[in-house]
């Protein structure tokens, strides 16, 4: 692959002037290492991939009782397309908490009466999850590291300028490694929008690895992808607030499976 220099030297003083960017509101820098004099390497095309292969993925769920005058409850959240290159298989790389309630178990119903807001718990008569239509089953999870493996049902196809094609999936690895400081770039549906940011890495822990800046409501489960000499290596799915899942967590999901000799 040919890389072309499409991003400049940039520093700390540079990052920290984004204050809103590609559907991402960017928290104040504090203590991540700022990157001098130095340029990203990354080919055009790879921008083009993991943009093509993060997906919307949809949640719909039918309560055992009505929530805002209706018993059916639709959530939305992303995903990283993957392909088992043996046999075709699809998957889709998401957060744990974008997979389907459990027959039983309790769905929160947020609701404002008189200008009041109040939550209650309904229990779930039956849920599931799609991607572009197709349904998805879940095949590994983690709860702890809030991510999730699940296989599509079918070949996922999408519409682009007006002609209906196949997916793309995600044609990168898992990095083997990450630190304080890094820069990534994530892709997902903020709000229902695709778009992409850029923000630092700035602290690990067990279960968690945590950005410097606020993600909003539908990315979850996008991928986020870190700045190296060679390219963009996937790192870590969107948990919420300021976390992604960790990368060690993640290269242990994908160990194992089908997609490990492809990603790994």
């Amino acid at each position: 692959m040919k890389y072309k220099k499409i991003i400049m030297p940039i520093t700390m003083a540079a990052m920290a002037t984004i204050g809103y960017f590609g559907g991402y509101e960017t928290a104040k820098h504090r203590s991540a290492a700022p990157i001098k004099g130095r340029y990203f390497a990354i080919a055009p095309e790879e921008f083009t991939n993991i943009y093509d292969s993060s997906l919307r993925v949809d949640r719909s769920s039918t309560l055992e009782e009505k929530c805002k005058d209706s018993t059916t409850v639709n959530h939305f959240g992303s995903g990283v397309l993957l392909r088992d290159s043996q046999t075709g298989d699809e998957y889709i790389l998401t957060a744990n908490h974008m997979t389907p309630y459990a027959p039983g178990e309790d769905c929160a119903c947020n609701e404002e009466k008189e200008g009041k807001r109040s939550e209650r718990r309904i229990k779930v008569f039956e849920s599931h999850v799609t991607v572009e239509e197709l349904p998805a089953v879940v095949v590994k999870q983690d709860k702890k590291a809030d991510q999730a493996l699940l296989k599509i049902e079918g070949q996922v196809k999408v519409k682009i300028d007006g002609q209906v094609k196949d997916a793309t999936p995600y044609f990168g690895k898992i990095a083997s490694q990450l630190h304080p400081g890094n820069y990534v770039l994530g892709v997902g549906f903020p709000d229902g929008k695709h778009s992409y940011s850029i923000a630092n890495v700035e602290s690990q822990r067990k279960y968690m690895t945590l950005l410097n800046m606020k993600l909003i409501g539908g990315n979850s489960g996008g991928g986020v992808y870190r700045f190296g000499d060679k390219g963009l290596e996937l790192v870590g799915t969107v948990r919420g607030g300021t976390a992604i899942t960790p990368l060690e967590k993640m290269r242990e999901l994908i160990q194992g499976t089908p997609l490990e000799d492809d990603y790994l």
